[in-house]
């Protein structure tokens, strides 16, 4: 079951992508390639650890990941961000578990939600309002109002899933090309983007493939923050946030589930809460515009979704398993 890697970068993550490349290498099941798909205007890195090859693509989280692979010929490939470390069997646990189940997908729990301190917990459901679950039958759901649950106790090595965390997961080609993730690039548009990898993982699901989350692959997450930094900085973020949250809802949430009315009331319901998280920020930050950053990303949101270039856009579950 031979696989390559394809690796996203800036290049700028330094000695991270050195530890990663180290870790790749030196896996019990050795890949057929590896090729990192470097942005447009960066230079390549100077170290070289083996024989490794860059690819200049265009810039962007998503555009990084929706190509055509057509450097890759293997029939699986690991889609990883330039700041993982695999243990040496890494690689062969989560192939086991394509064997296993026949999934076209295997992520690694990478950010482990569940390890979470108590506090850390309570903020993340108050502020945007992703909480634990005990249905032993998912590690990751997606909600009503697009915020992901996640599974609190787990106690097998692998779970069925809704989403992923986007740092490390290994994918059949052939359903990776199928999903055409290229039509998930507008996301980029918005200068950081926000939600990609549950839209990313999500739409494996919505559309019938197979995904699993591993707990116990062994895959550490460095912890890179090379773009996340600048973001979490600006103050814009809290445009970019509202903007995002709002179109990822309508693209996961109300224009693939059943019960429009019920999904958009419970939205509005988060919409209200999140308003008043957003004025206590602004109280906090000592910064009026926080609020008012918050309204106009959902009125922008609201226009883009019912433009034309939005519109053009196939669903999200128009790609169903053959």
């Amino acid at each position: 079951m031979g696989y390559s890697v394809a690796i996203r970068t800036l290049g700028t993550s330094g000695d991270k992508l050195v530890r990663e490349l180290k870790s790749i290498y030196n896996q019990t099941v050795q890949p057929d390639k590896v090729v990192i798909y470097i942005a447009e205007g960066y230079p390549r890195p100077l170290n070289q650890i083996g024989d490794e090859k860059y690819v200049w693509v265009k810039k962007g989280m998503v555009s990084q990941r929706a190509l055509s692979y057509s450097e890759i010929l293997s029939d699986y490939i690991l889609l990883l961000d330039d700041d993982v470390e695999l243990q040496p069997q890494s690689v062969e646990r989560l192939l086991a578990v394509v064997e296993q189940e026949n999934a076209d997908v295997v992520g690694a729990d990478t950010f482990k939600n569940q390890d979470l301190s108590f506090i850390s917990k309570i903020f993340a459901a108050l502020t945007n309002w992703v909480v634990p679950h005990s249905d032993t039958r998912w590690a990751f759901k997606i909600l009503t109002h697009s915020s992901f649950s996640y599974l609190n106790t787990p106690k097998k090595d692998y779970y069925p899933s809704q989403s992923c965390a986007g740092p490390a997961s290994l994918w059949k080609k052939d359903t990776l090309l199928k999903l055409h993730l290229e039509d998930e690039t507008f996301l980029d548009r918005l200068g950081f983007p926000f939600g990609e990898d549950l839209l990313t993982f999500y739409k494996v699901y919505v559309n019938g493939y197979k995904l699993f989350i591993h707990y116990r692959c062994g895959i550490a997450h460095l912890d890179g923050k090379s773009s996340s930094a600048a973001y979490q900085n600006n103050i814009q973020k809290f445009y970019i946030r509202s903007k995002g949250s709002f179109i990822l809802w309508w693209r996961t949430c109300y224009q693939v589930r059943e019960h429009k009315w019920w999904t958009a009331f419970i939205y509005m319901i988060k919409l209200s809460w999140l308003f008043w998280i957003n004025i206590v920020a602004s109280i906090v930050m000592l910064n009026i515009k926080i609020p008012f950053l918050y309204l106009k990303g959902i009125k922008d949101a609201w226009k883009y979704v019912h433009s034309d270039s939005y519109n053009a856009i196939p669903l999200l579950n128009a790609y169903a398993r053959a």
